[in-house]
């Protein structure tokens, strides 16, 4: 048997191993007209499509979501369902015709394969056009947590969620990552005034000092509890930025050069991102400058800021909006 004879058998092979989950998966599921999907690695970047979910239902056109993540959709009513990720139903999905989003916002630079093309708009409302949506859309995530789960969360005086490091993310990128030694001495400045408790993976450095440490003991919708019972959240960009803004939780974000606050951010939030003629770069893991971006915000900087949000009432959170042609 020729070579690629072998390969046309294998293929069939493959189709007909799968094909009684398949049918399973059509009669119960159907063939939805519409459906959303990132992958199985896109932890931020699903809680992101629960954005384009909302704005899809409020036109009465409702997706299916697809995700390996199903508890940041509990209580969400905007997905038509959730469903587990299988590559092959929604490969048939597309070959039936029907509209199979995926939603990837950012580019590959060819003569640069470490750096991002990101869109000039911001993340969620590029998502949003990739969806086919028009009109005006709002900027923010959203969590559903019921009343047992923000009754459960730790309430300590003056309460701040901190997050020392993105590290342990499915897709790392060292151009994020401020250090532990500059949180080290942001929490020694900041322990007399408030308690900070420490989320994020097991795997994330420890913060020294007073800090109750929840690494790697928490769900995603706990750490979520926290925030929403906490005065603000400190920390990188990433997951659990938009996690808190998800709940109305208002954040002090370490942002870098690598994005603009107007790309990934929140108007409710303080960015602290350096003016540096490179920014915004693009760049995951390498950079020219030795993150001079990062470098140059001091832990007094950042005492600052929160100093300035902790006086604000909590309340919920002003929405910006975008409008898409």
């Amino acid at each position: 048997m020729s070579s690629t004879n072998a390969i046309s058998a294998s293929r069939w092979l493959g189709r007909l191993a799968v094909a009684p989950r398949l049918a399973t998966r059509l009669a119960a599921w159907g063939a939805p007209a519409r459906s959303l999907v990132f992958g199985p690695l896109s932890l931020g970047d699903d809680l992101l499509c629960t954005a384009v979910l909302r704005e899809a239902r409020r036109r009465e056109l409702p997706f299916v979501m697809f995700t390996a993540r199903p508890e940041l959709f509990i209580g969400n009513p905007d997905p038509l369902a959730i469903h587990p990720i299988d590559d092959h139903y929604i490969a048939l999905l597309r070959r039936l015709g029907r509209k199979v989003v995926a939603p990837y916002y950012a580019g590959h630079d060819p003569d640069q394969p470490d750096r991002d093309i990101l869109p000039s708009r911001h993340l969620i409302a590029e998502m949003c056009r990739l969806a086919g949506l028009v009109g005006k859309v709002d900027l923010r995530p959203y969590l559903s947590l019921s009343s047992a789960e923000l009754a459960a969360a730790p309430r300590l005086p003056r309460q701040i969620a901190i997050h020392s490091s993105a590290a342990a993310a499915a897709r790392p990128f060292a151009n994020k990552e401020w250090g532990i030694d500059r949180f080290a001495r942001l929490a020694r400045l900041l322990a007399r005034d408030f308690s900070l408790v420490q989320l994020g993976s097991a795997r994330d450095p420890a913060i020294p000092g007073s800090v109750l440490d929840l690494r790697g003991r928490t769900s995603l919708r706990e750490a979520a509890a926290i925030q929403a019972a906490s005065l603000l959240f400190v920390g990188l960009e990433g997951f659990l930025t938009h996690l808190a803004r998800a709940v109305d939780c208002p954040s002090v974000v370490l942002l870098g050069g690598r994005a603009t606050p107007s790309q990934v951010g929140y108007s409710s939030n303080l960015h602290l991102a350096a003016p540096t003629p490179c920014s915004p770069c693009g760049l995951r893991n390498t950079c020219p400058d030795a993150l001079e971006c990062l470098a140059s915000i001091t832990p007094e900087h950042v005492v600052e800021a929160i100093n300035q949000l902790a006086i604000r009432p909590r309340a919920p959170l002003p929405v910006e909006t975008a409008h898409l042609d």
